[in-house]
């Protein structure tokens, strides 16, 4: 895995590769935007350049100097002992490489006292330790930590190069337009076409109160998952298919070209709709909602009853 190989952000690709040459990078990083751009990708690539490895340990994770650590537990948060331990490795010496890498995916599911401790060890870099901080919610990192951080900031991949990953990996080139620039979507999609389907009956059908609470029911029971991180993928997505169906909704009703359409299959609905502002915001009260720990299905109830009797 090499910075040629990887899809997209070729502004980012060519900052690392000319602050390796330059010995000018930073030994902090963040690697900001949405899921399944490849921000995951890019940090391996750039440590298999500082690590000077030939092999693909660094991609299967066996290298002894390189280090990923993630969310974990049922609150899908970083631990505490997970980042001492980080802690405690940042100053060790190198064990075959010239430095050490440590990756923090997710490095917004860190509380206030575990962001502090991190805090710490970015005031007082290790010379040899490069650290890489992976957020799709940059906005949900301490200030201090970013302050002291080279932000960098990814953005979503074009239809045209979603379509040379589906090619790679022979899949139907139809998922591209759905993807909205992710990959993590592509493979979103395929998992979760039954939830999808669950959103989209609630969306489309006239439902009575008591039918759609029972609807939306059945798709929290839906989202729950032993991972919380993938707990979490899950309700993004049924955030997405939410915008997704009245925007395509609208294009139906603009008589827009069916290329432009997420779900060309879909039938289009003849009740009144929202506002795709006013469904975003509906969205994102949602998602606060959640946020607080009340009942997804509860959450929902305003983002997907716009029309209904």
């Amino acid at each position: 895995m090499d910075f040629d190989s990887l899809l997209g952000n070729a502004p980012i690709k060519a900052f690392l590769q000319r602050s390796i040459e330059r010995q000018t990078l930073s030994r902090a990083l963040v690697f900001a935007g949405i899921e399944g751009i490849g921000k995951s990708l890019f940090a391996k690539a750039l440590a298999k350049k500082l690590l000077l490895s030939l092999d693909d340990r660094v991609m299967k994770e066996t290298h002894p100097d390189f280090h990923v650590i993630r969310p974990e537990g049922k609150t899908g948060t970083h631990s505490m002992d997970s980042l001492r331990a980080m802690i405690d490795k940042v100053h060790e010496a190198p064990f075959e490489a010239p430095r050490k890498v440590f990756v923090i995916e997710d490095a917004d599911r860190m509380q206030t006292a575990q962001g502090n401790i991190l805090l710490k060890t970015l005031e007082e870099p290790n010379p040899d330790t490069t650290m890489i901080l992976l957020t799709s919610h940059i906005n949900h990192i301490l200030p201090t930590i970013l302050s002291r951080c080279v932000r960098l900031y990814f953005q979503q991949l074009s239809q045209s190069e979603v379509e040379i990953y589906l090619k790679r990996h022979d899949l139907p080139l139809s998922l591209a337009k759905q993807a909205y620039g992710s990959l993590r979507a592509v493979s979103d999609l395929k998992e979760m076409d039954a939830l999808r389907k669950m959103v989209f009956f609630i969306l489309q059908n006239r439902l009575s109160y008591p039918e759609r609470v029972s609807e939306l029911e059945k798709l929290e029971e839906a989202i729950e998952d032993e991972d919380p991180v993938k707990r979490y993928r899950k309700v993004e997505f049924v955030f997405s298919a939410i915008l997704m169906w009245h925007r395509d909704n609208w294009a139906r009703r603009m008589s827009s070209s069916k290329d432009v359409l997420f779900f060309e299959e879909e039938a289009s609905v003849s009740f009144p709709l929202p506002s795709l502002d006013k469904v975003i915001s509906s969205i994102d009260d949602a998602r606060s909602c959640f946020e607080r720990n009340i009942k997804f299905s509860v959450c929902l109830e305003s983002a997907m009853s716009f029309g209904k009797n």
